[in-house]
């Protein structure tokens, strides 16, 4: 990267589902019961391994293209439906408000990419606390693609105009996505993947919650 391109990058591109807000099991019992309602029985280990990945990819990954063909936008309905129900239920993860505001101190700008749709993505946003301080979104309504593809990330960078200094996420779908468009990921395991899995992603860091990357904020900033 040229020095050009490092003046540049002042930019944070943030996931929230897990990263900035404690969700990630609430949407796997949602999916859990939205594939059981349609006569499905998928285990919630399986579900979690593919939590964070984008909605239009879960049923095929998990229960193969004949189902998505035949009831992929009935079970994605009906989870969504599922997990707005519990909504008032998250809860920011530990540390994401001085967090975010440290990064806004430091002078970076904040942007998110989510996989959601811009509905979720707005709840989640007001949730965690975020709404007021992040800059830009890109969520699951305006790309082709949902994450680990890497156009949410390539979209909210364009709409920030400017580069990523790293991507904080808590899945290897994350992980995916930052390097296909070659952003640091930085990662945390409040999301329930190991530091294996987070590292065969990618991560140059992993921490236990955003209060612990608070911690050693100067290291991954450099």
């Amino acid at each position: 990267m040229s020095p050009d391109a490092d003046q540049r990058a002042t930019t944070v591109v943030l996931d929230i589902d897990g990263t900035l807000v404690d969700s990630v099991y609430l949407h796997v019992h949602a999916w859990v019961r939205a594939f059981h309602q349609v006569g499905l029985t998928v285990a919630s280990h399986r579900i979690h391994g593919a939590i964070g990945m984008g909605g239009d990819r879960i049923v095929t990954h998990l229960a193969g293209e004949a189902a998505e063909e035949s009831i992929g936008d009935d079970v994605r309905a009906r989870h969504d439906e599922l997990f707005e129900s519990v909504l008032g239920d998250v809860r920011p993860t530990r540390g994401t408000d001085e967090l975010l505001q440290a990064l806004r101190d430091r002078g970076l700008r904040l942007v998110v990419a989510s996989s959601a749709n811009a509905e979720t993505t707005d709840a989640l946003l007001q949730a965690a606390g975020a709404a007021t301080l992040v800059e830009e979104v890109t969520t699951g309504d305006d790309v082709g693609h949902s994450k680990p593809h890497p156009e949410p990330v390539e979209q909210v960078l364009e709409k920030a105009g400017s580069g990523a200094v790293f991507l904080l996420g808590d899945a290897p779908w994350d992980g995916e996505a930052a390097r296909e468009v070659g952003v640091r990921f930085v990662a945390v395991r409040t999301g329930g993947f190991s530091d294996e899995v987070l590292r065969d992603a990618g991560a140059e860091h992993v921490f236990d919650d955003p209060a612990d990357l608070l911690e050693h904020l100067d290291e991954v900033l450099g």
